[in-house]
């Protein structure tokens, strides 16, 4: 448990403190399906937009490159997506699921479902609400203020 008066921890630090448990917490409940967090975020977001380029998943992931090419290579090794080339620009290979990769949306819906459970128990529908639009509103402040820090 917590060795510190959390009232007295800053924002940031709560949000790593909470960030780092709901991960560690979300590891376990993916690894009963041979799955990664990162990878069941790649499952995800491909159900959702039904295929991708490459370029396409880092941005809405926000990971590097390089990073983004060693998971996909894994997931296509593992039969969870495949790349076909794209209709429009041969050059840009898309990402889609595959069966295999379509079997296992259920089962990330169903460990987010839970974490959400794990997450807000105690808390009102108005607190939850609440949350997520704080979010939201949090996030899109941060790519705001990434997006004029470029300029």
């Amino acid at each position: 448990m917590y060795q510190c008066d959390m009232n007295k921890v800053p924002v940031l630090g709560l949000i790593g403190m909470v960030s780092h448990r709901a991960m560690n917490t979300a590891k376990g409940m993916y690894q009963e399906f041979d799955l990664n967090r990162s990878q069941a975020s790649v499952l995800f977001m491909l159900h959702q937009r039904d295929s991708m380029s490459q370029k396409e998943l880092a941005a809405q992931l926000d990971v590097t490159a390089p990073s983004i090419t060693s998971m996909i290579q894994k997931m296509e090794r593992d039969k969870y997506i495949a790349r076909e080339p794209d209709q429009h620009d041969q050059r840009v290979m898309r990402l889609t699921l595959t069966e295999k990769g379509k079997s296992c949306i259920q089962a990330v819906k169903d460990v987010a479902d839970r974490m959400e459970e794990i997450l807000f128990q105690g808390m009102s529908l108005e607190e939850k609400l609440l949350f997520r639009r704080l979010m939201i509103q949090a996030g899109d402040n941060l790519e705001s203020y990434e997006r004029n820090k470029k300029v």
